[in-house]
């Protein structure tokens, strides 16, 4: 059988193939072309046999394949490249694999190529650069404006406090004023720390630490509740994860269930488990009033919204760009919330003994309180 024969069975291979002969001066020709090739190309077979690249696509594009023919040719190594062709009327981006075949004195006479039309490919990860380039972009500007509001806002707070200073209150309204003004002042201020809170979320760095549960979470309540009026307890655990993501979600949670407790004092009850595929899930719940409907869409999936705050949002994204699920539910019988995320990592002990050397065992094996 010869060669021409044996290429038409190229035909019934549903996946571009072409063939290459290597003449005299080492010039790599098309000697096979299959139908599937000849379909996305648009042209018939007459337009390849005998003929180079070059001649075939008579441009820029023609003479860089050529270039990638010659170079597998003389090297003997197969070779994947991408390059961008005429075909059908529009230029698409290819990517080629070409294979040497070598006679018996090691020199290379044919070469066999198979293509992979990755136009949309390329232009979803375009598209995905592009986005990423200009989300970036954005949080930079959003930071570096907050961060500017900060010196006005704290001069209007400093201003509402002198005007206030001996300030004789005859009741006309203007003492309220006041004290609105300084609301205003220190709610935006607030608003500003959210905003720079949830670009430091995104920019956290991924490193995986051993530490104690307990007492990364009674630092965090050292420093949100320093008057101890609420009651956390923990499930005693040495976690293997990242601690930095860990403490910046830790301490977002908590503190929203303080803000919004809806009472004086409040119990929360953090737990952790093992997952089987090397996450550990962390569950948060609290007796407190619960999520708003806002603060429940967006992390549940939602999209952003001002009123359910940075500070949610940017935890959401930082568990999820590490590979982590977040999810929030309110008890149907206490109200309070509920909230559990993932995160890549493992428990290295659990119980009593995770519980530091320093620290007396809690009459509970199961829980700590901070």
């Amino acid at each position: 059988m010869s060669d021409a024969e044996q290429f038409t069975y190229l035909d019934h291979i549903a996946t571009p193939v072409f063939v290459l002969e290597v003449v005299a001066g080492g010039l790599p020709v098309y000697c096979a072309f299959n139908a599937c090739a000849r379909a996305i190309s648009g042209r018939p077979l007459s337009d390849y046999l005998g003929r180079t690249a070059a001649e075939v696509y008579d441009t820029a594009y023609g003479r860089s394949a050529l270039s990638r023919h010659c170079q597998v040719a003389r090297s003997g190594k197969p070779l994947t490249y991408e390059l961008q062709l005429p075909l059908a009327g529009a230029v698409r981006q290819v990517r080629t694999t070409l294979s040497p075949e070598t006679d018996a004195e090691g020199r290379v006479f044919r070469l066999y190529g198979t293509s992979l039309d990755i136009t949309e490919e390329c232009r979803a990860r375009e598209a995905r650069l592009s986005f990423h380039t200009a989300a970036s972009e954005m949080e930079q500007f959003v930071a570096m404006a907050a961060h500017d509001l900060r010196a006005p806002m704290r001069n209007v707070t400093m201003l509402a406090e002198v005007l206030k200073d001996g300030f004789v209150d005859h009741g006309d309204g203007k003492l309220d004023m006041i004290n609105m003004m300084d609301g205003i002042a220190d709610k935006t201020m607030k608003l500003i720390d959210d905003i720079l809170m949830h670009t430091h979320l995104i920019e956290a760095q991924e490193a995986e630490t051993l530490f104690d549960l307990t007492e990364l979470t009674r630092l965090i309540c050292d420093i949100l509740d320093p008057e101890e009026r609420h009651r956390v307890n923990v499930t005693p655990a040495m976690l293997l994860t990242d601690k930095t993501v860990m403490q910046i979600a830790l301490r977002n949670l908590i503190e929203n269930a303080v803000k919004h407790a809806g009472r004086l004092q409040m119990l929360m009850d953090l737990t952790v488990e093992q997952l089987p595929d090397d996450k550990i899930a962390v569950t948060l719940e609290d007796n407190g009033k619960g999520f708003s409907a806002a603060a429940l869409e967006l992390m549940n999936g939602g999209g952003f919204r001002v009123d359910s705050g940075y500070g949610l949002f940017g935890v959401r994204r930082m568990i999820r760009v590490r590979g982590g699920t977040i999810t929030a539910g309110n008890s149907p019988t206490t109200g309070g919330a509920t909230i559990r995320f993932t995160l890549p990592g493992r428990i290295a002990a659990m119980g009593a003994q995770a519980i530091p050397p320093q620290l007396p065992p809690h009459p509970s094996p199961q829980q700590q309180p901070v």
